[in-house]
């Protein structure tokens, strides 16, 4: 194991050189109790559990416990809290294993609690290189994955690394890339048929959109994907040839998976640079598309371009949701995929064909789609080569961080309602010429955050039907402050939500009624989580992390930042 040493980054982790080192804490499982985390319990998770990121594979969000429900959920108390390292661009989504809770940091650390007590089970903390600030993933870091008595964790230096679950120990380490190109790891992994699957960060220091496969026993390479083409590779012809070859396209957000159909889907990120202005017409495949990917070969099945051809950072790199939806009648095997554009798009996930689409939250770039899929845009918001460098100012809906970012949506089966927490914004842009530099953000435009006019709000949280794609409710703060928060969505009759001005709240599924809210310390900026541990039903969040939402709106609902620490909190009935 790596405890802290006299390093840039060792002044926050004395407690993990004693802890790391001091074998179980009270109430954490004994070794030869220690129950593996299998395919089939991956699978098909107990109720209980909460085991990877979404909790299935299919990232819905949703868990069948109802021990919390809308009639108790008022009744709420803290067991535990813990101050953390992390305060910047800090999303956490812990998962649970034999009563152990894993949280990773940005900086470089995984903690491991023991849920029922709140004790420090071990703290692993790695020393990343001098030049580490390469990587756009330092700071930036959502999770672990878990699987037998490992857990995965895709490192800022774009390694993987396996630690004992028990320990914390590491058992090995392989390298996926090459972090000095901007990359790195900032979300867990996707783990099924014995294979560990990472996408990468590094967008915005103009890096190569990859997805990786690893062998989960050994770590051994076995498949590598680009999301955008070299030379002579389908998609090619869609970018302008310039000296500076197809960039962009990171894979950053969560992979979902039909083990059916053997597919994986994930969505990319935006082109390098951002604006058709510096980087010429076409398309730009496979930039701001969802992807359809064979598990066993990483080959590319299907793909569909959400916002072709961008101008504005309006990436899609967000979760694929698989839904199973009666669409006309007709029972599809269904993607629901909402991200930074104000339109939610359902696809069939077989095939990628489009079935239908629906408006999210404010948004002046896209006026509707065509039959086949295809975004038409607003004519008044596309640049020309004599924008740039100009006076002219566009003004553009929504932000680059988007109706929807980080956030993710949950789905219940019981109600049928999509859930998730949208961001109404705008941005003045302005279009201007930029000179490449490798390794550095490439835009192309200049930007500067404002609310949509005529709102006096930016957040609400809101419940889709996505057959039709109209709203069942909406619920929206009294502060109007963002939502910062993943939606999670139970049995129970409640679904959970938190803003940027410290509120995490429980409504009721069906109709939206406010039903508990407490204030935390900081931002709701992690995703809710609940679980079971001897028949207790347990209720986890990370505040504080100051993300993107939060700062860039902030001033706009008078919300003030607490400049603390990221703590995780733990609630349960009494």
């Amino acid at each position: 194991m790596r405890t802290c040493d006299s390093g840039r980054w060792a002044p926050a982790c004395v407690i993990g050189v004693c802890l790391g080192l001091a074998g179980p804490a009270p109430g954490q499982p004994a070794e030869s109790a220690w129950e593996p985390i299998t395919e089939e319990r991956l699978l098909n998770p107990e109720d209980g559990d909460w085991l990877s990121y979404r909790r299935t594979y299919d990232v819905t969000g949703f868990s069948p416990l109802d021990q919390i429900n809308r009639d108790n959920v008022a009744d709420l108390r803290l067991v535990w809290a813990w101050s953390m390292r992390d305060n910047s661009r800090w999303v956490p989504t812990p998962v649970v294993a034999n009563g152990l809770m894993y949280v990773s940091e940005g900086s470089g650390r995984v903690t491991a609690f023991d849920v029922v007590s709140g004790d420090v089970a071990w703290v692993h903390t790695r020393d990343y290189p001098e030049d580490i600030e390469q990587s756009q993933a330092l700071g930036r870091h959502r999770g672990v994955s878990v699987y037998g008595d490992v857990v995965y964790w895709g490192t800022a230096d774009a390694a993987l690394v396996a630690l004992d679950a028990q320990t914390g120990e590491q058992r090995w380490e392989v390298s996926t890339g090459d972090y000095s190109t901007g990359i790195g790891h900032s979300h867990p992994a996707l783990i099924a048929d014995g294979k560990v699957v990472l996408g990468f960060a590094g967008g915005d220091r103009s890096g190569r959109g990859t997805v990786v496969a690893h062998d989960a026993e050994t770590g051994g390479h076995l498949w590598t994907t680009y999301t955008v083409p070299a030379p002579g590779e389908p998609g090619y012809e869609t970018w302008t040839e310039r000296e500076i070859p197809p960039l962009g396209g990171l894979t950053w957000n969560t992979i979902s998976y039909d083990p059916e159909l053997g597919l994986i889907y994930l969505g990319t990120g935006q082109p390098t640079p951002w604006a058709s202005t510096l980087r010429g017409p076409g398309d730009a495949l496979y930039t701001n598309s969802i992807l359809a990917l064979d598990l066993d070969t990483g080959e590319i099945e299907w793909y569909f371009q959400v916002v072709p051809s961008d101008n504005w950072d309006l990436d899609a790199t967000h979760e694929s949701m698989l839904v199973d939806l009666v669409i006309g009648g007709v029972e599809r095997k269904a993607l629901i995929e909402t991200s930074k554009i104000g339109w939610g798009v359902v696809l069939d996930r077989e095939t990628g064909r489009f079935l239908n689409a629906f408006r999210t939250g404010y948004d002046n770039i896209i006026e509707g789609w065509t039959d086949s899929g295809s975004p038409i845009f607003n004519p008044a918001q596309i640049p020309t080569l004599d924008d740039v460098d100009s006076d002219k100012i566009f003004e553009v809906c929504p932000h680059f961080h988007g109706t929807r970012n980080l956030n993710s949506p949950s789905f219940s089966p019981e109600t049928g309602l999509y859930y998730t927490g949208i961001n109404n914004s705008c941005m003045d842009v302005t279009f201007v010429s930029e000179e490449y530099r490798p390794g550095r953000i490439f835009r192309g435009i200049g930007s500067r955050a404002k609310m949509v006019p005529g709102y006096d709000y930016i957040g609400e949280f809101v419940a889709f039907d996505p057959v039709t794609g109209e709203r069942a409710w909406e619920y929206r703060p009294e502060s109007g402050a963002a939502m910062t928060a993943s939606a999670l969505a139970t049995a129970g009759g409640i679904v959970f939500g938190g803003t940027a001005d410290r509120r995490f709240f429980a409504l009721d599924a069906e109709s939206g009624e406010p039903l508990w809210e407490t204030r935390l310390n900081g931002d709701i900026s992690g995703a809710p989580v609940t679980f079971t541990i001897d028949g207790r039903q347990y209720l986890a969040v990370g505040a504080g992390g100051r993300i993107g939402q939060t700062t860039s709106y902030a001033r706009f609902t008078g919300t003030t930042l607490p400049q603390g620490s990221g703590v995780m909190w733990v609630f349960a009935l009494p």
